[in-house]
């Protein structure tokens, strides 16, 4: 009857602040979504340019090939990733699907810093010139750590969405 009284769910502030971090961290990504029924983080990165199948296939395998190799190093096994590319005319997303329980800081570096390398200028990147600082950035990735070790042990549902809107980013329940 009255509808309008309903409150909609708010989403997780442990969440929300995962979600945000990555994106304030790690401004080649340009959008993060929170599955809690697979418990499932997936990263998109954004590119302009042309691009052949090959490029893309060489890419993949390269980030497969290095994940792997990380999580042997760091004693980490069966860990979940999915990486897809789609777009048309220019514009791509690189899609890479990870599970929370295993995915760390130092995963997450690793894969912006190959994208960036792979990709050059062709991968759109969202810098603001406010937060370049290095002790910022820093204090940052520390927290986002802490939220990560947070999200393992919470049990969150619903599905969350972060992206960039200008300079700032938004966190919403989908």
């Amino acid at each position: 009857m009255f509808d309008f009284l309903k409150r909609e769910k708010k989403p997780n502030p442990d969440a929300s602040r995962l979600l945000a971090s990555i994106l304030v961290v790690y401004p080649t990504i340009q959008s993060v979504t929170y599955d809690s029924k697979d418990d499932i983080l997936e990263l998109s990165f954004a590119l302009s340019g042309k691009f052949s199948k090959d490029d893309f296939e060489d890419f993949l395998k390269y980030v497969a090939e290095s994940v792997e190799t990380l999580h042997y190093l760091e004693n980490l096994y069966g860990a979940t990733i999915e990486l897809n590319v789609e777009g048309i005319f220019g514009t791509y997303f690189l899609n890479v699907r990870r599970d929370m329980a295993t995915l760390t800081c130092r995963e997450l570096s690793m894969l912006t810093e190959m994208a960036s390398n792979y990709f050059g200028d062709t991968l759109i990147e969202d810098i603001d010139d406010t937060i370049q600082d290095e002790e910022y950035l820093m204090e940052q990735e520390d927290y986002l750590e802490q939220c990560l070790s947070s999200m393992r042990q919470l049990r969150i549902e619903g599905k969350l969405v972060g992206v960039r809107e200008q300079e700032r980013v938004v966190v919403y329940n989908r």
